[in-house]
């Protein structure tokens, strides 16, 4: 008998080896994520609009009651937490435009023209970094960042941001990334559509104009759906679709002029509007807030360490002194730039909280769960939900990774 085992006992060995390995093969085998962001889109665009495409994806997948995106509520924080997982003051993007004091140089839609891949702007690592760093395949066609290097580490395909690329020539380079018989068989991609949102700043979130934007998008979400079908990824394909933020309905009547408030020869100005960042001169906070603060109406003003904890918009360097928050609907300016240009009829910035910034969540592939509606959630654990479903160990975040399981089929 002993000596029978002593015979069988390589060809067991081997048996044992091939099933580890086909179980870790199997393990590393994950269906390719599509993440596509459709900026300043809100859900209640949808139920007032016929979106036949909207309602088909829906309907085979994930549908959030709405998501909650981070403060401040602008393009570029908030897409750069969906992607890393991260609160503002964690990942140090504040705005869509800043300037910071240490690499002495504003950031404005990105880094300066002179530097663009200075790493120093950019704080944490972005799924399709943390894709790449693991083995995985990822592409960018167009994401807040994703021109960007990390650790000196890029996507594998990458875009500089042009808006004027045709929304259709986006989608036809993604598929043919994703595609399994292409040449890079992307495990994770993005795409991303602005013009939801310029319709919503140029019109007014509640005009004709933005509900032609919203069935544009319903037919582009169509293509995109019919592409998958071409290149026989309909069943293998992840797609969440998000937004960024929500949109407010402006007013000339609901305007705050800063100058007539506080002296601004005495600050410098890091952002305006609907969240003044204010940086006052040495020795000149104390006259500045309280002069602020005599005058609190239709804006919340905060010293930076006094912020409510929910923002996380406290510990980082480039968050400064002073921080004044519009009530929903207000625009903060000065006289002489308000008669110059006046104000937009639409924006987005404010608490994260109010209902006007609440945005958009729907998921749908072979690993959702299909026809269900769950509860809001906020926008840092995607990265989290994506780390999951590309089986990769994530980088460290501010999300929870059982914050959305409940996503995901058993």
């Amino acid at each position: 008998m002993i000596k029978k085992l002593f015979i069988y006992l390589p060809i067991l060995l081997l048996i044992f080896i091939v099933q580890c390995n086909s179980a870790n093969s199997d393990q590393s085998q994950t269906n390719p994520v599509l993440l596509i962001s459709i900026d300043g889109f809100m859900n209640e665009y949808i139920d007032r609009n016929e979106t036949p495409n909207f309602d088909r994806f829906i309907a085979g997948g994930v549908y959030a009651e709405y998501l909650i995106p981070v403060f401040p509520t602008k393009t570029f924080p908030t897409h750069w937490s969906i992607v890393t997982g991260l609160y503002t003051e964690n990942h140090g993007i504040i705005s869509n435009s800043f300037y910071d004091y240490e690499l002495d140089a504003r950031f404005s839609f990105g880094p300066p023209p002179e530097s663009p891949n200075d790493e120093r702007w950019w704080g944490g690592e972005p799924i399709w970094i943390t894709a790449e760093k693991q083995g995985k395949t990822a592409t960018t066609f167009f994401w807040p960042g994703s021109e960007a290097t990390i650790d000196g580490v890029q996507s594998t395909r990458w875009i500089d941001y042009d808006g004027s690329v045709p929304n259709i020539e986006r989608i036809d380079s993604v598929m043919a990334w994703l595609d399994p018989a292409g040449e890079i068989q992307a495990d994770f991609s993005t795409l991303y559509f602005s013009f939801v949102d310029s319709r919503g700043h140029s019109y007014g979130p509640n005009s004709p104009e933005v509900d032609d934007a919203v069935q544009e998008m319903d037919e582009l979400l169509g293509y995109i759906l019919d592409q998958a079908d071409e290149i026989g990824m309909s069943n293998q394909l992840n797609i969440i679709l998000v937004s960024d933020h929500g949109m407010a309905e402006l007013s000339d009547d609901k305007v705050i002029f800063l100058d007539e408030i506080i002296d601004l020869e005495v600050v410098d100005m890091v952002d305006w509007t609907p969240v003044a960042m204010i940086k006052p001169d040495e020795g000149k906070t104390s006259e500045i807030y309280e002069a602020l603060k005599a005058n609190e109406e239709h804006y919340s003003v905060y010293l930076r360490e006094e912020l409510p904890e929910r923002f996380y918009f406290t510990n980082h360097y480039r968050i400064p002194e002073i921080i004044m928050i519009a009530d929903v609907g207000y625009t903060i300016t000065s006289r002489p730039f308000y008669e110059d240009r006046g104000i937009m009829r639409g924006n987005h910035g404010y608490d994260n909280q109010a209902p006007e910034m609440h945005t958009f969540f729907a998921a749908k592939g072979p690993d959702f769960k299909q026809n269900e509606i769950v509860p809001a959630f906020e926008s840092i654990h995607i990265y989290e939900l994506m780390a999951n479903l590309l089986n990769l160990d994530p980088a460290p975040n501010d999300g929870n990774p059982d914050e959305l399981l409940h996503l995901l089929r058993d």
